[in-house]
C-alpha cells in the first residue's frame, strides 16, 4: 500500500503564479462524465470498461489531454493492480503513453490557457511519471517530475480556486516533503520545507470535496495513517475507512488488501491473518479479480502475521510457499512479493540463529534484478542479522 498512489509531491515551483490568470474555460460535461466513469472503472479493476470510456472520450476530444491521460492510467492500473508492479514491459509502455499524453497536454494549454482542468491533468501526468520513478527509487527523476507536477497544480488553482482535486498533489507535497528522509528530503528542502500536518489537512479536503481524486486521497490518508513508526499514525481510523472501502468494493482485491494491511498496522494480527486467509481462498477458487498473480502477496502476508507472533515455523512455511511461486510462474518478470518472501525466509532463519541459511536466502533474493528497490534492505541484512527488535515492521515490502 505504501506505493498504491505516491505521485508528484516532491517540490514546489511558484513561477506559474506570476503569470496573468486567464478567463476560466470549463471542462465539457460529457468529457467530465466519461473521465469520471473511466476513473471509477479503474478503481473497480474493470480495465476494459475504463478503456471503453476513455476511448469514447478520445474519439470525441482527440486533442484534449484527459482521454490520453485516461488511457495511460488504464495501463498504469494494469501494472499496479493486475501485475502487482512486476512487469517491466508494462512499466515502459506506461511511461511512453504518459510522455505522449504530456505532449498533448502541453499543446492544448497553449491554445486553451484558461482550462484549469487541463493544468490539473498535466499535473497528474507528471505526478504519475514521478510515481513510477519513486517505485523504482529513482529519486532525482521523481524530484524533477514532481516539481513540474506541483507547478501545474498551482496554476490550475489560480484559474479555479475550487478545483479541489488539485489538493491531492499539493497535500502530498506538504506531507512527503516534511517526512521523507535521505536524498528526497534534501532536494525538497532546496525549495521549500514541507508541513506534514498541512498536507494531511489538504488531503482531507480533497477526500471530502474532490470529484476525480476523492478516493485517491482517502487511500493516501490510509497509507499515511498506517505508516509504521510515524507520529501521524491513526490505525483505528485507517481500519474504519478500509472497511468502508471493502463495503463499497466487495470483490476488489486491492481494497481487500488495504484492509489486511490496516488491520496488521493496528496490531490486529489474528484478524489480518483471517482476512488474508479469505483472500487466499478467493485466489484459489478463482473469484473474479483475485488473480493467481496475487498468490505470493497473500502467502507472504500470512507468513508475516505469524512472524510478528514469533511463530517462526509457520511463517517459514508460508514464505517458502510464496517463494516457490517464482519457479511455478513461467513469466519473464518475477513477482516482487515472491522475491520479498525469499528475504523474509532469511529473516526467519536469522531469528532462529541459522545465520548461514539466512545469508543464502538474502543472496538468492539479491540475484534477482532489483525492479523494486529491495537492494538497500537486503544489503542491511547481509551486514547484520535480522533481530526481534525489528518486529513487527511493515507488512508490505519496502
Amino acid at each position: 500500500m505504501k506505493k498504491l498512489i505516491l505521485t508528484a509531491a516532491l517540490s514546489l515551483c511558484a513561477s506559474a503564479a506570476l503569470a496573468a490568470v486567464p478567463k476560466a474555460e470549463p471542462l465539457p460535461e460529457d468529457l467530465r462524465l466519461l473521465s469520471k466513469k473511466g476513473i471509477d472503472a479503474i478503481y473497480s479493476v474493470d480495465i476494459p470498461e475504463a478503456k471503453k470510456n476513455f476511448g469514447e472520450a478520445l474519439a470525441k476530444y482527440p486533442e484534449h489531454p484527459y482521454p490520453h491521460f485516461g488511457m495511460a492510467m488504464a495501463t498504469w492500473a494494469t501494472l499496479e493492480y493486475l501485475e502487482d508492479e512486476s512487469d517491466p514491459k508494462l512499466g515502459q509502455e506506461y511511461g511512453r503513453m504518459t510522455d505522449e499524453a504530456i505532449d498533448v497536454g502541453l499543446a492544448w494549454i497553449k491554445k486553451h490557457p484558461g482550462d484549469a482542468n487541463a493544468y490539473l491533468c498535466l499535473g497528474g501526468m507528471y505526478g504519475l511519471r514521478a510515481r513510477l520513478a519513486v517505485l523504482q527509487h529513482r529519486w532525482i527523476k521523481a524530484y524533477f517530475d514532481g516539481k513540474k507536477a506541483l507547478s501545474y497544480m498551482h496554476r490550475s488553482l489560480k484559474i479555479d480556486p475550487e478545483l479541489y482535486d488539485a489538493y491531492l498533489g499539493l497535500g502530498m507535497y506538504e506531507y512527503y516533503a516534511g517526512t521523507l528522509s535521505g536524498v528526497v528530503k534534501v532536494l525538497a528542502k532546496l525549495v521549500m520545507r514541507g508541513d506534514a500536518k498541512k498536507g494531511i489537512e489538504l488531503l482531507t479536503i480533497c477526500k471530502e470535496k474532490g470529484y476525480f481524486n476523492a478516493l485517491a486521497a482517502k487511500l493516501l490518508l490510509i497509507e499515511i495513517y498506517t505508516a509504521t513508526g510515524s507520529p501521524y499514525m491513526n490505525t483505528d481510523l485507517a481500519v474504519k475507512w478500509s472497511k468502508e472501502l471493502r463495503a463499497a468494493y466487495p470483490v476488489h482485491p486491492q481494497m481487500h488488501f488495504v484492509e489486511i494491511v490496516s488491520l496488521y498496522e493496528n496490531k490486529q494480527y489474528e484478524e489480518s491473518r483471517k482476512e488474508s486467509l479469505a483472500y487466499l481462498k478467493a485466489v484459489n477458487e478463482g473469484l473474479p479479480s483475485y488473480r493467481r498473480r496475487y498468490l505470493p502477496r497473500v502467502l507472504t502476508a500470512i507468513g508475516t502475521t505469524y512472524l510478528v507472533e514469533k511463530k517462526y515455523d509457520e511463517a517459514a512455511d508460508y514464505f517458502a510457499r510464496a517463494a516457490a511461486t517464482l519457479k511455478e510462474d513461467a513469466s519473464a518478470h518475477p513477482a516482487r512479493w515472491g522475491v520479498w518472501a525469499i528475504v523474509r525466509l532469511g529473516n526467519v532463519h536469522d531469528l532462529k540463529g541459522a545465520r548461514d541459511k539466512a545469508l543464502g536466502f538474502y543472496k538468492e533474493a539479491k540475484a534477482y534484478k532489483d525492479e523494486w528497490g529491495f537492494s538497500e534492505a537486503i544489503a542491511g541484512y547481509l551486514k547484520k542479522p535480522f533481530a526481534e527488535t525489528q518486529l513487527p515492521g511493515t507488512l508490505p515490502p519496502p
